[in-house]
């Protein structure tokens, strides 16, 4: 025997569901909001690492800095 379903009874389990689904997708929002602050965090620590081209600037005014060191102690010891 099949049972009768009656529209306020239809339009309740959808209601139902509907609320159900919002839940969820409002789970799926936060875990995703936590997805973009940790892409954030990454992002901020990638801009942060020199390039290799300024590694390459750096170790050349070292170089420079340590001829110049060189010169003045040659001089200091005369």
């Amino acid at each position: 025997m099949k049972r009768k379903i009656t529209i306020e009874s239809l339009a309740r389990m959808t209601q139902d569901e509907f609320s159900v689904m919002g839940e969820r997708f409002d789970k799926v929002d936060a875990r995703f909001e936590k997805i973009d602050h940790a892409l954030k965090n990454i992002l901020d620590v990638v801009l942060e690492i020199p390039s290799k081209k300024s590694f390459e600037h750096l170790e050349a005014k070292v170089q420079t800095i340590d001829t110049r060191l060189a010169s003045v102690k040659r001089r200091v010891r005369k």
